[in-house]
């Protein structure tokens, strides 16, 4: 009854301001003068309650026999995520599911993907995986950020030849012109027609071929040999949801309305946020170990989120 009376939003605004107190002094991780970012739209599981049912639709998990069918309720979590100093800048939680029965909201992982543009810069390079490409998105951060995805196979039929065995291209830029079915909306929100994307292929110690797009088509900022590694640092964000998870529980949820589901979430992202903070001086001092050791150090998360 008491939670009941506090909003989710001082949660929130907490998670926040402590990304905005991070990056106040100018003092942060960056890779050739850019801040790495990393999205990512995972789907949680929530308590089977009335009063989350009413703002996240539940879906029926199916089975060959009928009697293991049931109904589980779910939300997709969206975090905008700084994989170099492990700072959550900005993180929502949204209904996941369509119902005939409930006419709630539905935000796939690209419109929440644009949503957390406004708190990008020019100097920012965010990172996403293949679930993300595709002309409207790149449009939007075109306009305000830098972006670096990899691409599927089925999108963007001008670079398909990228992912050809005996491609001897690994760098092109190629103007890419917008579907007509979203033209309209396009001139609406003023955004380009037709627009260049730079183009990489990464050929894995596998072998296997990947191809990743980018507006930045200044090979000097950013060179062809450097792509590589950069989309190997987006693994951050998904040892992050891993902390989320695992390390501090986030799907063992203390209450059973939606309100409760909200604060937790906001709560353990800014609990993330300050631990981050807190420890990383402590880090830098084991960053400077690491030509005197065999492997990197870092601080143990199990003691410092503890104390």
């Amino acid at each position: 009854q008491a939670r009941a009376k506090l909003s989710y939003t001082a949660f929130e605004e907490y998670a926040n301001m402590s990304a905005e107190e991070f990056y106040r002094d100018g003092e942060y991780n960056r890779y050739r003068g850019l801040r790495l970012l990393a999205v990512d739209g995972p789907i949680i599981t929530l308590p089977n309650s009335d009063d989350i049912k009413k703002e996240f639709n539940p879906t029926i998990v199916t089975n060959n026999i009928e009697d293991f069918s049931k109904e589980t309720v779910e939300a997709r979590v969206s975090v905008l995520y700084d994989v170099l100093n492990n700072i959550a800048l900005h993180s929502t939680i949204n209904n996941a599911c369509k119902s005939e029965d409930n006419n709630l909201i539905v935000k796939g992982e690209r419109v929440l993907a644009i949503e957390h543009l406004k708190y990008c810069t020019k100097d920012d390079l965010v990172i996403k995986d293949r679930g993300y490409p595709s002309y409207e998105l790149f449009a939007n951060y075109t306009a305000s950020s830098n972006y670096l995805v990899r691409m599927p196979k089925t999108c963007f039929s001008k670079a398909k030849f990228l992912f050809a065995p005996h491609c001897n291209e690994n760098d092109v830029i190629l103007e890419i012109n917008a579907p007509k079915q979203i033209k309209e909306k396009l001139k609406q929100q003023n955004l380009p027609l037709k627009m260049k994307i730079r183009f990489i292929r990464v050929v894995l110690d596998n072998g296997t071929i990947e191809v990743l797009a980018t507006n930045v088509l200044d090979n000097k900022r950013l060179q062809t040999t450097d792509f590589k590694e950069l989309y190997t640092l987006r693994w951050g964000i998904e040892l992050y949801y891993d902390v989320l998870k695992n390390r501090l529980s986030l799907e063992n949820f203390t209450g059973l309305t939606s309100l409760a589901i909200k604060q937790d979430f906001y709560a353990t992202i800014f609990l993330t946020n300050y631990e981050a903070i807190l420890v990383y001086d402590s880090n830098l001092v084991l960053q400077d170990k690491k030509k005197d050791n065999k492997y990197a150090q870092q601080v143990n998360k199990a003691i410092s989120f503890n104390a």
